[in-house]
Formats: C-alpha cells, structure tokens, sequence
C-alpha cells in the first residue's frame, strides 16, 4: 500500500469511515485477530456496533480498546486527521490549531486528543545512537531573572544527544532531567547512546564518566570559542528546539515538557523518511495504552 505524505494521498486512502476502521484492524492485528483477554484468535464480528466477540470467552473489544483512541467519541476519520496534521506539520500543532481545523468543540478536548497522540511519540529505547555523538544539556522555559546557565532556577534541565555524521547529523534524543549530575548524565547516556561510541561534550566534571564506557573526547572553552563551535551539531538541535517551542506553543507547562520533547524528536528522527511517518504513528497510536485527563492534570 502506498504511503501517506501528501494531502492528495491521504484523501485517496481514508476517503470514509470504512477504509479508516479496515485499516486499524489490519495496523492493530497484523497476523490476525487476538482475543485480548483469551488470547484466543476468532471471533464474530458484530457489524452493527463494529465490535469483534472471541468465539471461545464471548469477549467483545472494538478495534479502538486499548489504544490511544480508547474511548475517543470522534469518527475515526477525525481522529486519523488529526494524527496526520500532528505526524506532518513541520512546526507542530497546538491544541487551538488542531481544534479550529478539525471543528473540535472544545479546546479541552483538542488538548487531550493532542496530548493522547503525543504519548505515541515517545521513544521506543530501541534504537540507541550508534555513530559519533555530541552531548550537552540546556535549559527550556520563559526569560527568568537571576543566574543563568546551570545554576539556573526555574527552569527545566534538557540533556541532549545527536548523532554527527561527517557534515549532517543523525537521530537525536532529548530528555528532561532534575540536574546535571553524574548519576542523571549516566542514566540519560546509557539508555540512549551504543556503549563504545565516540562522545564530545565539554568540560564538565559530570561527564567525568564517559571515558570509562565511551571514546570521550571533552573540549575545553576557550576564550575565542563559543559553545556552537565547539559542539555545533547538538546545539543546532537545541536551538531548532526551542525555536519550535516559541513558534508554536503559548504555554509550556514544565509537567508536559517530556511530551512535547518526544514529539520534536519523533519527527526529528524522521525527517528523511516523511512518506512513512503517518503509518508509523498509526502504528504507534495502535500499540499505546490510553491517557485520561485526570493523568495529565492530575
């Protein structure tokens, strides 16, 4: 099946309800259906309600139970839209936008559906960073008085780790951390980089670590160099970041800051493969449980 990237596209393959729930069966039960509570594999399907009943336990499921879209009162063409403007809007979407070009009814509702979609974005974990890789941390939130730099207060510490291969950069990660201490530097390092790549960071005690598990290469600041010089890939990431927040979003709640964190990244480390990022994001949608709103107010 072709893959959805263009407008065109998208209208061709989910013209109606019918070509979207066909869809879902086949992204939610590749190899055939599963009973999720017998784990049996037939079942009727109750056309009427669009439900599916086990054949052995006589347990009903829709296509929907489970997922991200558990509960979701939208048709199901209203909810792929939505995830197609989110999964290939460059600048990303904010809940007033999403809720003015799907006619949602209520901001409240575009916000939890937003939120719902972005929860699928978040890292798998499985795919760590294998080539040369540049690592700092910055900080993420509105123009505060006071210290700046790591002393920082009132702001949300970022670590961040990109890929430099040669003249262009790979996949990156970005991740919310309390402080710059060793023990979060390693829990972020080791969960997402391939243990004996090469690692640039600068001279921070906290990064004392590498050199035992990684080719750690720390550079020194000079008078007559800058943090973009010295790291530049990793600070393109950060600035491109922060650029995006300030573009898009109003407020940035820091309780949601890793969200909107997973959903720069996940089109980030797509941005080469965009005819696949839909169906890659259906896929995920598929595979996610469901947030309420009581989780993320809460």
């Amino acid at each position: 099946m072709k893959p959805v990237l263009s407008l065109y596209d998208f209208l061709n393959r989910f013209p109606s309800e019918d070509e979207c729930f066909q869809y879902l069966v086949e992204k939610r039960w590749p190899d055939g259906f599963r009973c999720p509570k017998c784990d049996n594999q037939k079942a009727y399907f109750i056309e009427k309600q669009r439900l599916f009943q086990c054949t052995v336990c006589r347990h009903q499921t829709s296509v929907t139970a489970g997922t991200v879209f558990h509960r979701l009162r939208h048709p199901l063409l209203t909810l792929f839209w939505a995830v197609y403007l989110i999964a290939t809007s460059k600048k990303g979407m904010s809940a007033m936008e999403l809720k003015r070009k799907l006619d949602i009814r209520s901001y409240q509702t575009a916000w939890l559906l937003l939120h719902k979609i972005r929860s699928a974005m978040a890292s798998s974990q499985m795919f760590p960073l294998t080539s040369d890789v540049e690592v700092d941390e910055t900080f993420v939130g509105g123009r505060r008085p006071g210290k700046r730099g790591r002393g920082a207060t009132g702001k949300t510490l970022v670590a961040a780790a990109v890929e430099t291969n040669g003249k262009t950069m790979g996949r990156a990660y970005l991740e919310t951390i309390d402080s710059a201490t060793t023990d979060n530097l390693t829990s972020f390092i080791s969960r997402n980089l391939t243990p004996g790549v090469k690692i640039t960071s600068d001279g921070f005690k906290s990064y004392g670590f590498l050199s035992d598990y990684f080719q750690h290469v720390p550079v020194k600041k000079s008078t007559t160099t800058s943090d973009d010089e010295s790291l530049p890939k990793v600070h393109i990431v950060i600035a491109n970041l922060k650029m995006w927040l300030r573009g898009t979003y109003n407020c940035l709640p820091s309780k949601h800051l890793q969200n909107y964190l997973d959903e720069f990244i996940f089109r980030f480390n797509r941005r080469w493969n965009l005819d696949i990022i839909f169906d890659k994001l259906i896929e995920r949608c598929v595979t996610t449980s469901s947030l309420t709103y009581a989780d993320l107010t809460g």
